[in-house]
């Protein structure tokens, strides 16, 4: 047995004998020397079968990065303009509040719903501003869109 063997029998208490080592060794242990000749012949074939030369394909590799690039620009200028991020939460409310202000008074009040369903019952042309839920009908839903935004206890502030 070899030191490096000798050394962790006795630190992990197995109490090997010599003589299982040497048949585990026999079983288990290196099976013999590949020859240096053997070894190169194998590692060229390899090289042959798997290496490609990247003189011939450097033009590939640029037209990759290029697509790639006009890519990422086509997605960036088409793509992420048209769904940024939300407002936060506070410039959503303000926005809603300012347009559900209906005789721009300032505040939004119960006045401004009344005034809203006043007109919408009266048949006269409505205003797309007052659309407030943004369906594109200026109908009952805006109404109590606006009736919500008047007794909302949390008016953006």
């Amino acid at each position: 047995m070899t030191e490096h063997k000798e050394q962790y029998d006795e630190e992990l208490g197995f109490g090997v004998s010599s003589r299982l080592s040497e048949d585990l060794d026999a079983v288990f242990g290196p099976q013999g020397h590949v020859p240096t000749r053997v070894d190169r012949a194998v590692a060229e074939a390899a090289r042959r079968h798997f290496g490609v030369r990247p003189r011939k394909l450097w033009w590939v590799r640029w037209a990759v990065a290029a697509a790639t690039t006009a890519a990422a620009v086509i997605v960036w200028t088409v793509y992420v303009p048209a769904h940024r991020a939300p407002l936060p939460r506070a410039a959503r409310i303000a926005a809603e509040m300012k347009r559900a202000d209906i005789d721009r008074n300032g505040r939004v009040d119960i006045i401004d719903a009344f005034r809203l369903a006043r007109h919408i019952e009266s048949a006269s042309p409505t205003k797309q501003k007052w659309d407030i839920n943004g369906d594109g009908l200026v109908n009952r839903d805006d109404v109590d869109q606006v009736a919500r935004a008047a007794v909302r206890l949390n008016k953006g502030v």
